[in-house]
């Protein structure tokens, strides 16, 4: 509980949601175990760098076919039985990555995996309905930072362990902390589909310039971003700077702190400045980390620009705060259904772009990363507002 109250998570979240953050937490952790050595673990299925963004770019697929009807589900449905499901569909998957034996093996543990990410619409409409309406920006950011928060110590246990273990060793340490992560959601008190949810439309496209720009938006952060991490920076730093398995995933430490700590602060900027100017300078950071990690030529100089790399995601979650205060009265689920699956098509696309320009350039990856921040910054600078000014202007 020390954490909660540093963070001030103890008095500005509802007990259901320190509970959604304390599993996020602990499913994450249990992530970050292996994570940030997922693709060398392919390399020793014998996977090249275009197969390494073909796997990744199929468990996106399946991740983008599972949020509309993850929306449809959570506006007919108790999202906490949907959170409990989901996250308990990923108990399988460390079994059945330890049992692979090719690359081509782990996909369907990785299908399963992403299909898992049915309850986000779920997810992202539990935390708008008990959230500060006055500050949905923070409550989004102090839940969601559980995700980068959980990484950040994990990848140092990985990589202690992985000086006794190989890296299919560590499938087992995350098949507990997901076990426990799952079982921690059934306190959570239900929360039955509001009236106007259950007789809200299938889902709900766009309907004015603001919307459609965070549609762009979610769209180009994870393809700007999954253009190198996390299938192709841990390639890029053992070929390039002939870092071990074990140095990489302290690395993926410091990326996973600068995710946690831009998410939080980012949530609570945003919540009080125009959203759009906070996300914009956010992405030029991250730009530059990218552009960083190529230039500083060093394990010790790349530290910082890692640590900026780490905030990519963190925008992102200011955008969910942002749709669920957009449309009062109507249906959240419906709405982030229709646009997480946007979000994860940009992985899907990211990913198999990353590979084909890691094959034919390592540092290729890291320089197109850099320079779609900067477009996207320049899109939230320019088309992203605060919802009440996008709503007068629209009226």
């Amino acid at each position: 509980m020390r954490w909660v109250s540093i963070l001030s998570f103890g008095s500005s979240l509802p007990r259901d949601l320190r509970l959604l953050f304390f599993s996020l937490f602990l499913w994450t952790f249990g992530l970050g175990v292996y994570n940030y050595v997922w693709s060398l673990y392919l390399t020793q299925l014998n996977a090249n760098p275009e197969q390494v963004g073909l796997v990744s770019s199929i468990g996106y697929v399946a991740a983008a076919i599972s949020m509309i009807p993850g929306g449809i589900l959570a506006n007919k449905y108790d999202n906490r039985s949907l959170l409990i499901v989901g996250w308990a569909m990923s108990i399988p998957v460390p079994i059945l990555f330890y049992f692979s034996r090719t690359w081509s093996d782990v996909i369907p543990g990785l299908i399963l995996f992403q299909l898992s990410a049915f309850n986000l619409p779920a997810m992202n409409s539990f935390i708008g309905q008990l959230g500060d309406q006055r500050r949905m920006s923070s409550a989004f950011g102090a839940v969601y930072s559980g995700f980068p928060l959980g990484l950040i110590l994990s990848p140092a246990v990985g990589s202690l362990l992985l000086t006794w273990f190989s890296i299919r060793d560590l499938f087992w340490v995350t098949l507990v902390l997901w076990t426990v992560s799952s079982i921690i959601l059934f306190p959570i008190k239900r929360q039955p589909p509001r009236e106007v949810d259950s007789k809200a439309p299938l889902f709900e496209l766009p309907r004015s310039r603001q919307e459609l720009t965070i549609l762009v938006f979610l769209f180009g952060v994870p393809a700007a971003i999954s253009t190198t991490s996390p299938s192709f920076l841990p390639l890029f730093l053992q070929a390039e700077l002939h870092l071990s398995a074990s140095q990489i995933q302290l690395l993926g430490a410091v990326q996973s702190l600068g995710a946690a700590i831009s998410a939080i602060l980012l949530g609570r900027w945003a919540a009080t400045r125009n959203p759009g100017s906070t996300i914009a300078k956010e992405l030029l950071l991250v730009a530059g980390g990218a552009l960083g990690i190529v230039l500083a030529g060093s394990p010790l100089l790349i530290v910082p620009m890692v640590f900026l790399l780490g905030g990519a995601r963190a925008p992102s979650y200011v955008s969910y705060s942002l749709l669920s205060n957009m449309r009062q009265g109507k249906s959240r689920a419906g709405q982030f259904g229709f646009y997480l699956t946007f979000e994860q098509l940009g992985f899907v696309v990211g990913s198999l772009i990353g590979g084909f320009l890691y094959a034919s350039s390592h540092t290729s990856v890291l320089f197109t990363t850099s320079f779609l921040f900067i477009l996207l910054a320049a899109l939230a600078g320019f088309g992203i507002r605060k919802v009440s000014d996008a709503s007068q202007a629209n009226r």
